[in-house]
Parts: structure tokens; sequence; C-alpha cells
């Protein structure tokens, strides 16, 4: 079927925002790439058709010094097609940059690459221009070290996810010995502390599984779109089975000794929390209901004697034997 006007202009538009600021270059087959994450499917005729074209209305350069061959945007030229950034987008920008790179796309961050220039840019002459490396975010837990992720499983893996395909790779379970030959439905991804998830199911099954991306190898992109499990919605799923396993919400009473009780006062565990003193006020007791779930029960063993579980009965006789076989350890 004959394409229409607006479907050329509208894939020649995708293809110029694909094509980088110079000294920069992209090669067709990187370009072919680009578009698939636009939903674009392109065969290499066409992309090379489309860049003479453009070449004729804008300052496009072919660079065929040494392979891989590129295009480019003439040194300078991109500017002048692009309205300027804010003061306030550009600090904006950058902040996103820091704080974010490690979650983003390789294949966007290298796009965004001319933004992220220009918003140095925008905030070189004022006092906004070192904000970005004056903020910080702190971990109130442990921090660990995240394990390696390859570069090309991350690739694929975001690839798959983007252009919505199958992946294939060698997995190794936790514990196992042996990685091996799967394939996977790309659903979303889940990053828990230091560790990032694939949450995908496998071959043609419908149970939804969590694939640490430290344990893939030798990942390949298909070309046949993924299987998604009937009326699968991922941010119903990380808000039930994503996150840690879960009884359901409860509430919580606890006693607290003043120095731990304190920050609760600013930083509350639920709206409906309560802090009353309890006999001489030597003790605090907290109300609020929340999750039970396993970051319930770390945060309240990070204080050790400093709090009394006294509700659910369930919950207290939980830590009372861990009291007990902790006590046991320690004095064997």
């Amino acid at each position: 079927m004959r394409e229409s006007t607006e479907q050329t202009l509208s894939r020649q538009w995708a293809l110029l925002r694909c094509i980088p600021a110079w000294p920069r270059k992209v090669s067709v087959a990187d370009l072919i790439s680009a578009m698939g994450y636009r939903q674009f499917t392109v065969s290499r005729r066409t992309i090379e058709r489309d860049l003479r074209a453009l070449a004729q209305q804008f300052p496009l350069t072919a660079d065929d010094s040494s392979k891989p061959y590129g295009w480019s945007w003439a040194k300078g030229a991109r500017q002048e097609f692009a309205p300027r950034l804010s003061t306030s987008q550009g600090v904006a920008l950058l902040l996103a940059h820091a704080h974010l790179k490690s979650f983003l796309p390789k294949a966007i961050l290298n796009e965004l690459k001319p933004v992220f220039d220009s918003a140095i840019t925008e905030v070189a002459q004022t006092g906004w221009k070192r904000w970005h490396r004056e903020t910080a975010v702190i971990p109130t837990s442990l921090a660990l070290i995240a394990p390696p992720i390859d570069a090309g499983v991350l690739n694929d893996v975001h690839e798959a996810l983007a252009r919505k395909r199958r992946l294939t790779g060698r997995y190794r379970s936790k514990g196992a010995d042996v990685a091996r030959e799967v394939a996977l439905n790309p659903l979303g991804l889940v990053v828990r502390g230091p560790v990032q998830y694939l949450i995908a199911t496998m071959f043609d099954y419908t149970d939804v599984r969590q694939i640490a991306l430290h344990r893939l190898a030798s990942t390949s992109v298909l070309s046949e779109p993924r299987k998604s499990p009937p009326g699968f919605d991922f941010q119903q799923y990380v808000q039930g089975a994503g996150r840690y396993h879960s009884q359901g919400p409860v509430r919580l009473v606890a006693w607290f000794d003043p120095v731990a009780v304190e920050h609760l006062r600013e930083t509350p565990l639920s709206l409906d929390q309560t802090i009353v003193p309890v006999g001489d006020g030597t003790l605090f007791e907290v109300s609020a209901t929340v999750e039970n779930d396993e970051p319930l029960r770390w945060w309240l063993l990070g204080f050790g004697s400093r709090v009394e579980v006294r509700e659910p009965h369930d919950l207290r006789a939980e830590f009372s034997a861990h009291a007990r076989q902790l006590a046991e350890r320690y004095t064997a």
C-alpha cells in the first residue's frame, strides 16, 4: 500500500530527531535500530533514500572518511531548529542526568547528549551551574554494591522492552551453578535496592517472573513480538506481586525509647500515626497502619533493644522467638 504524505513526513521527522550533532555521527544500521524504538519498521534502502532527500533541505553531513560511515547535523547547525532551554529546564535536566543516568537506556542517553550539552550551556553563566553537583540522594539503609550487569545485556533488555519484542539468553537461577537457555517476554523493569529485575514471562507460559539482570547473559532481541499475559497491567503488578511479599495492612503498636521515637515525629509511618507516652515517659507508644511485609521487619530489627513490638500478637511472637535465638547465638 502506498504511503501517505503524512506518514512520510512523520517518519522523516522522526529520522531527523535520531541524527546527532557534530562531531558525533550515526550509521544507517544504528538509525534503523533507533527508528525501531519509535515503532517505525524501515529498510536500509528507505533510510538511505530519506537521508538523501533530507540533506537537500537540512544541514546534514555524511562522513565517509572512516568506517562505519555516519551521518550528523553540520557543525553548529542543530541549534537553529530547536528552541532554547530555560534556566529552570537546564537545571532540571542536569539534575536528572546526575541522579538517573544509570537507569536510562544507552540509546536514549546518546540521543539526549545534545540536550544535556544545551543545558550545560544555558546554566553556565548563572548561579545554578553547579546545582546538580551540589545535591545528593543518600540512602537510609545500608548501601550495597550493585552487581555488574553486562552492557550488551542491558542494551538488549532496553531494546526489547521499547520495541515490545521477545528476548533470548542464558539465565542462571539463584543458587544454580549452570545457566540455561530461556526465551523471555519482557514486560517491565523493577529496581529493588542495588538489583535490577526484568519482569517477564518465559517461553509460552503466563506466570510472571522476576529475572535478575546480573544473572542474564548472551542475550539477543528477536523480531517476533512479545506475548503478554491476558489482562496484565505492569503498574498493578508492582503494587502487588512486584513488591516484597506482604500479608496486607496491619495496625502496628510498638514501644520506642525517646531517642528512637524522635524521628517518627517528623517522618511518620502513616497518616494515622499516633505517639503517646507510656508510664513515666521513658517509653512512647507508636501506633500506625503499615504494610505487614519484610521491609517492616528489617526496619524494626534495626532499632534493636530500643523497640518492643506490642501488636499484632503474631508479629510480637515472631520477634520474641527471634530475640531468644539471637540471645542463644551470642551466649554460645
